[in-house]
């Protein structure tokens, strides 16, 4: 299995331990994929991520079937693999290129070197939880209690989704999100708000909580960056493996009407 293959089967266990306490959340699996459906009304709380295999175009149908008959929004996100053997399929069953996001890592021998000083504090118990939600919903334009159904409910001591926040004094200023696997540990949800970006704290924090896991044993940090963080990555040591193609199937796209309830 070559590497971004391997990064994409621990991007499916990091997406299960991240949704896997929503309430009512419908999630189907293999080794290299998951669907995910919370029933929000979002796609990005709707997701299919999914690597090349024998069962990729199988999967692929059956969750776009499910997705439409429960009437939500969803993300696809392919590997290149998938992608050159799919993209023709998923342009049959209704979804359309919506961009690509890079696969990046940081490998075992790449330093880690703390920014600056800052003091953290992992996220655990609801006020420290509702502070790193707030943190979330105000860099990212989520509807709060969107964010406390599909997020926060997770954010628990033994879910092995761990969150951190980075303060200045009493002011929560940036939170960050890492799922290990074994020596691997996968980063989502960085976010800063924006009255706080371009100040050094998203670094702060990110170098500080990396070189935290470093001394616990995680040699690899994996995460899939946005066009706005690529810089940062690139410069605290992250090189793209692979990008990512996202797929869309729209609302619209979508059987309205059905099941919206929960799984089935």
């Amino acid at each position: 299995m070559d590497e971004t293959e391997e990064l994409i089967c621990l991007c499916v266990r990091a997406l299960v331990a991240q949704m896997g306490d929503v309430p009512g959340v419908e999630m189907h699996l293999t080794r290299n994929a998951v669907l995910g459906l919370t029933g929000e009304p979002s796609p990005d709380f709707n997701r299919l991520t999914l690597g090349a295999g024998p069962q990729a175009e199988a999967f692929l149908v059956s969750s776009v079937a499910r997705a439409r008959e429960r009437g939500l929004p969803l993300v696809v996100v392919m590997s290149p693999q998938a992608e050159a053997t799919l993209a023709p399929v998923a342009a049959g069953l209704g979804l359309t290129v919506a961009g690509t996001s890079p696969l990046m890592v940081l490998r075992p021998g790449t330093p880690v070197t703390p920014s600056r000083p800052v003091r953290i504090t992992r996220a655990l118990g609801p006020d420290l939880v509702a502070i790193a939600g707030d943190l979330e919903a105000a860099a990212f334009d989520e509807p709060r209690d969107v964010l406390a159904r599909c997020i926060d409910v997770c954010v628990t001591e033994t879910a092995g989704v761990e969150t951190w926040i980075a303060w200045d004094g009493d002011l929560p200023l940036s939170a960050v999100t890492v799922t290990p696997t074994g020596n691997t540990a996968g980063i989502s949800l960085m976010a800063t708000p924006p009255e706080h970006q371009r100040k050094g704290w998203g670094r702060a924090l990110l170098t500080q909580v990396m070189a935290d896991y470093r001394r616990r044993g995680v040699a690899r940090f994996h995460l899939g960056s946005t066009e706005a963080g690529l810089r940062l990555y690139e410069s605290v040591g992250f090189v793209t493996v692979a990008e990512l193609s996202a797929w869309l199937l729209p609302a619209e796209g979508a059987l309205p009407g059905r099941d919206r309830g929960g799984p089935s």
